[in-house]
């Protein structure tokens, strides 16, 4: 049986666990897990998300961008958009719902998403693997693993500030390793969507589990990259070309 890791210690505050989360995960996560609190945490990175996310709708020529990747979509799934329903989209993308949805929105889905994540992985380690660890130990992992990818979302804001471009795996991404193949090319659109930021993540998540469920942390790391990859390329072969990618 996987019993899960607790110790006494004293709680970190909220700004050491985030710092933790880059300098020193392993001994930030022993203090998270011994004392979980999953949403002061998640509501610093909802902030970051929500910023990152609203400052494309700031930009004419991002919301060009959006709205030409949204209209390349829909004509791959065989829908012909007229002029009238691009000039709808248009007006659409610039409307005051559009920015408060581009604020609001963030917050909704990457709630879910670690409500999802979490569900999944306390069901895969406690019931398959026999572990006893709390569900809300799991959210405290997965939502300080979020502090990662805010940190990519913090760092790409000036790169959206001032020249924005449309890219699946934003402006951190493993692109630049074949500068040389066609852009068009599954290849290129693959590692293109390779975010380093979501590899950083990952690793930092499986450092997480690793800690909770008293597992090797290199086992976990493998089998989460390797899903995160498979996911990459069936989203960058499927939503690549949309991007301009």
């Amino acid at each position: 049986m996987t019993e899960p890791a607790t110790t006494e210690t004293a709680p970190l505050s909220l700004w050491a666990r985030a710092v933790g989360m880059i300098t020193s995960p392993k001994a930030t996560y022993q203090n998270v897990v011994a004392a979980p609190r999953p949403f002061g945490i998640l509501f610093i990175s909802l902030i970051l998300f929500s910023i990152a996310a609203a400052i494309p709708q700031m930009q004419p020529e991002a919301r060009r961008q959006m709205m030409d990747a949204q209209v390349r979509g829909m004509e791959r799934f065989g829908v012909t958009v007229t002029p009238e329903m691009a000039q709808q989209f248009e007006q659409q993308s610039a409307s005051p719902l559009a920015k408060v949805w581009a604020i609001v929105g963030p917050f909704i889905f990457f709630t879910v998403l670690a409500l999802l994540t979490t569900a999944v992985f306390w069901a895969l380690f406690n019931v398959v693997f026999g572990g006893t660890a709390s569900f809300k130990q799991v959210l405290a992992v997965t939502n300080h693993s979020y502090v990662i990818t805010a940190l990519g979302a913090l760092a790409a804001m000036p790169v959206l500030l001032y020249q924005f471009k449309m890219s699946f795996g934003g402006p951190f991404n493993l692109g630049a390793l074949a500068p040389g193949l066609d852009p068009s090319s599954s290849l290129s659109r693959f590692l293109s969507a390779i975010n380093l930021f979501s590899l950083w993540a990952w690793v930092n998540f499986a450092i997480g589990l690793a800690v909770l469920y008293r597992r090797k942390t290199m086992n976990i790391a493998i089998g989460l990259i390797f899903l995160y990859l498979v996911f990459t390329y069936l989203m960058s072969s499927l939503f690549g070309s949309f991007m301009g990618s």
